[in-house]
């Protein structure tokens, strides 16, 4: 099939289908803040262990970027997204029968590795397709479907798990993987250039070596890592033992943060465009959005307004802001590189989601908990801290290396 599909066509027959998988790997992301109760209630776990399970599917997530950029770019993102999301529907089955904590380890990161390739393979497919002046519209249009399974993963997965129990969500969840996996098969067309134009460890060498590179990926690292970690699985916990609200109050603010999160999902894809006429560059955006989140956790870190809703839509409207990170820095490579390039930083970002969330059940475990289960607040105002310092150095970093990058 040949590049010249209209404008309809591309949307029901690659971006729709793609958009489906990212709908997933978010919905996956954020099942653990809702079931949370139930598998400390059947497994008895303590936040070490809900840490380590929850942040599984992040570590698997983040060591297969690298293999994931070059497979992407050698390949072709439909093949490798139709293999993945076989990966992800049986990871859910695994989870849906695990009948220990290690089994469902290992099933929720095998869910991780699944769904590794939604968000990059959707990158991938549309710099191929489209052109790049509509990348950063298109990266949001795909974003907001994630969004969309963020806010599913929130009062609608505590209705249908309250209905049927997670274990049948899970077995729900690993026929939706298969059914996108057989769509992609189905009906995206192949015309994907995947030929390399420098062998694979040069490519990386100019990409891990370039001070662009590095000025952005830690920030995007530790911010987006925070992000991960707080809205997967700690914001629930959060609003249980601190703010002390009952389940159900705790899935609406659930809620609100997701709702948040797709709003400013759409409108981070839509930005760049509008203020490109002022000059102004989507990194510049990216330090903006990346300060409104530091914004958000600083009112959880401290215990600010612990019962509204605001810093959960500060958090919530600026955890993707990493995004726009995504889009210039593909623009600062060879188009081959794409599917690298995003990889590269994707990386960055979930391996620090993965030891942010890890480290902050094993801070919050080192209190005892209180009579009534939970974890006293100080557990989490330490943890959150550390947190909020890491931001704050990472920030320094990029504007020490503001002089030394070239023009954006």
């Amino acid at each position: 099939m040949n590049n010249k599909l209209n404008v309809s066509q591309k949307f029901f027959t690659i971006l729709l289908p793609f958009c489906g998988g990212y709908f997933l790997s978010y919905l996956f992301r954020s099942t653990n803040a809702v079931i949370a109760p139930d598998l400390v209630s059947e497994f008895n776990t303590n936040a070490q262990q809900l840490g380590i399970l929850t942040s599984s599917y992040l570590f698997a997530f983040a060591v297969f970027q690298i293999p994931l950029g070059i497979l992407l770019d050698k390949y072709g993102a439909r093949k490798v997204q139709i293999v993945l999301m076989i990966f992800a529907g049986f990871g859910s089955l695994m989870f849906c029968y695990g009948n220990s904590i290690l089994e469902l380890t290992i099933a929720r990161a095998i869910i991780g590795f699944g769904v590794a390739g939604c968000l990059m393979s959707t990158f991938k497919i549309i710099t191929v397709w489209y052109n790049k002046n509509n990348w950063p519209i298109l990266y949001g249009l795909c974003l907001s479907s994630g969004g969309l399974g963020a806010i599913v993963a929130t009062k609608p997965l505590y209705f249908i798990v309250d209905e049927i129990g997670w274990r049948s969500a899970f077995f729900i969840l690993a026929l939706l993987c298969f059914l996108i996996s057989l769509i992609i098969l189905i009906v995206t067309p192949e015309n994907e250039s995947t030929e390399e134009e420098q062998n694979v460890i040069f490519a990386l060498k100019e990409i891990y070596s370039s001070k662009l590179f590095w000025r952005i990926a830690p920030l995007a690292g530790i911010s987006g890592g925070t992000a991960l970690a707080i809205q997967g699985l700690w914001a629930g916990e959060w609003l249980r033992d601190v703010a002390r609200l009952t389940q159900n109050d705790a899935t609406n603010m659930l809620l609100i943060l997701n709702l948040s999160l797709l709003i400013g999902m759409i409108v981070t894809g839509f930005i760049p465009n509008i203020l490109k006429r002022f000059k102004v560059s989507q990194i510049d955006i990216f330090l903006v959005i990346t300060l409104i989140l530091l914004l958000g956790h600083s009112l959880l870190t401290f215990e600010i307004m612990p019962v509204s809703p605001i810093p959960w839509i500060l958090l919530g409207i600026s955890a993707n802001g990493a995004i726009l990170a995504y889009s210039w820095l593909n623009t600062q490579f060879p188009i081959a590189y794409a599917g690298k390039v995003s990889t590269a930083l994707n990386l960055s970002l979930f391996l620090c989601g993965f030891i942010l969330q890890y480290a902050i059940g094993w801070i919050i475990n080192l209190w005892d908990r209180n009579p009534d289960n939970t974890y006293p607040a100080i557990s989490y105002s330490v943890s959150f801290g550390i947190l909020f310092i890491l931001q704050i150095i990472c920030i320094i970093i990029f504007f020490s290396l503001r002089s030394k990058s070239n023009s954006e």
